[in-house]
């Protein structure tokens, strides 16, 4: 199961990749143009459960990092005569955040916290609406669906554990873009929210309860191509 799950970006990436039209040269120029940037997705998930292990142990997170991940993504339906126009897109996202996983016995004593991360593969699909000013500046608010593969990482000692789940969510937010001719730069921010915050993770047969607090941030920064 972990094996088919760690396939799946590769089998979106080449689905994706048949999505973009055969004449590449003319497509991006009226139809069709990639976004690659660098993405940090903060995700907002936090852990906090309670298991026999030998007597009742606690394991709860704290200390949150931000990793920079990856964006690669086809926008079509761009038309380079109009003002404004409705495009969809579609994509992989990625990305990982860091944090520690403490944990105790409670009352007893506490433990040297465990260096944890959970990995984030997402494809979403959505609509943007895209209004061109003064043939530089662009501005897209978008929307889209996401279908979202999370993979927490716990490393005790010399071994690592992980165990993968899949989610969906929605994320709404807004892209800029600059045009400088010869290249155009873009950015954007967004908020992408988890359906059932209550997400299990399970590590050989070991279950880590978490939860979404809230909505998780994204940020990205790259170009047009």
């Amino acid at each position: 199961m972990k094996k088919q799950l760690s396939q799946i970006p590769i089998i979106l990436l080449g689905l994706i990749l048949l999505l973009l039209p055969t004449d590449f040269a003319q497509a991006t120029e009226k139809s069709s143009f990639i976004v690659l940037a660098a993405d940090v997705f903060e995700l907002n998930l936090d852990f906090d459960t309670t298991m026999d292990i030998l007597g009742e142990t606690r394991f709860f997170s704290s200390r949150h990092n931000k990793y920079v991940g990856g964006r690669f993504m086809v926008h079509m339906g761009a038309k380079s005569e109009e003002s404004f126009y409705v495009g969809t897109f579609t994509g992989i996202v990625w990305g990982k955040s860091g944090f520690l996983m403490n944990w105790e016995e409670p009352g007893l004593q506490s433990f040297e916290p465990l260096e944890s991360s959970v990995s984030t593969f997402a494809w979403p699909f959505g609509v943007d609406f895209n209004l061109k000013i003064g043939g530089f500046l662009g501005i897209s608010p978008y929307a889209s669906a996401k279908m979202m593969i999370l993979r927490l990482k716990l490393e005790i000692g010399d071994e690592d554990f992980s165990g993968s789940v899949f989610k969906l969510g929605f994320d709404a937010g807004v892209r800029v873009s600059l045009d400088f001719g010869s290249f155009t730069v873009t950015g954007g921010a967004g908020l992408t929210h988890i359906l059932n915050g209550e997400i299990e993770f399970e590590l050989d047969d070991v279950e880590f309860d978490s939860k979404t607090s809230g909505s998780s941030p994204e940020y990205f920064l790259g170009v047009e191509l």
